[in-house]
């Protein structure tokens, strides 16, 4: 199995790309079927067998942020977020802590369902409000709904995200939110946290007249601040002041890469305006 995390500086950005990749290395024929389960002691198989040997295992105590993987010779990869015992483990993912330790996609308690195009456009005048009340850009807000919703208001994540941003609910009861299944409440919650979140961690003079037009007395996020901005939106604040910026977890990690691309995107169409990253002293 192999894991291919990189990060490349270029400039001002602190986060020009990233690729995560997980290949798991099962010997099978060609269309084999995978077969799924998850065993007693926590760990999880994934087999091109219907015959998997039980007694093997892992033991220890749990970590939630870590997961392990081992090939078996008789060509089971075994996956485990127990502390395991014996040789031959191997670190294969380190998540963090709340939104950042949950493995999106299948593990949705509600994944997105809304295919319809109609919901990029759904919730605009929704996202132009925001902008008014709180200053996050159009498309980055569009970005974070895109990643972490795919613009389906009613998706709950594995570990109790919810909405259209993915609020945690503690999260969404600090910024005011009644029903994280409310859109408008959802994206307005959401944008007000990012605030919060610049206002922590954006500390860049606004040094150009466009900028001091835009920003009047405040401050604006340089490049390297944003990544912490997204990186806080995902992993909360406190692991973005533990490690001084992006923490070590390739969920945060491949989350903020994502974001930024689509932030990139929707800041180039016509459809979403770039605005500042803005924050009052």
């Amino acid at each position: 199995m192999t894991l291919d995390a990189r990060i490349r500086l270029a400039g001002r950005w602190a986060l020009a790309g990233l690729a995560l990749v997980v290949t798991a290395a099962v010997p099978a024929r060609s269309g084999a079927e995978v077969i799924n389960r998850t065993r007693p002691n926590g760990i999880i198989e994934s087999t091109t067998r219907r015959s998997v040997n039980r007694g093997a295992g892992g033991g220890g105590s749990t970590d939630g942020g870590t997961f392990w993987a081992r090939h078996r010779a008789d060509g089971v990869v075994e996956f485990t977020n127990l502390r395991p015992v014996g040789a031959r483990w191997k670190v294969w993912l380190k998540t963090g802590p709340g939104k950042a330790s949950a493995l999106r996609g299948r593990t949705d308690v509600v994944p997105p369902r809304d295919a319809s195009r109609a919901r990029y456009s759904r919730y605009d005048q929704d996202i132009v409000d925001q902008q008014l009340y709180y200053g996050i850009p159009e498309a980055l807000i569009r970005a974070v709904i895109k990643v972490e919703s795919d613009f389906d208001p009613h998706v709950v994540s594995s570990v109790g995200a919810e909405g259209l941003m993915q609020l945690m609910p503690d999260t969404g009861r600090l910024m005011g939110v009644t029903d994280p299944f409310d859109p408008r409440q959802n994206i307005m919650g959401g944008a007000r946290y990012l605030q919060v979140l610049a206002r922590r961690f954006c500390r860049t003079p606004a040094v150009t007249e466009d900028d001091a037009r835009a920003a009047g007395k405040a401050l604006i996020c340089s490049d390297e601040e944003k990544v912490k901005v997204i990186a806080a939106y995902h992993a909360g604040p406190g692991a973005v002041v533990k490690y001084g910026g992006m923490p070590p977890y390739e969920t945060t990690r491949a989350y903020v890469t994502m974001v930024l691309r689509r932030y990139d995107e929707f800041r180039s169409s016509p459809a979403a305006h770039a605005g500042a990253f803005v924050t009052e002293r």
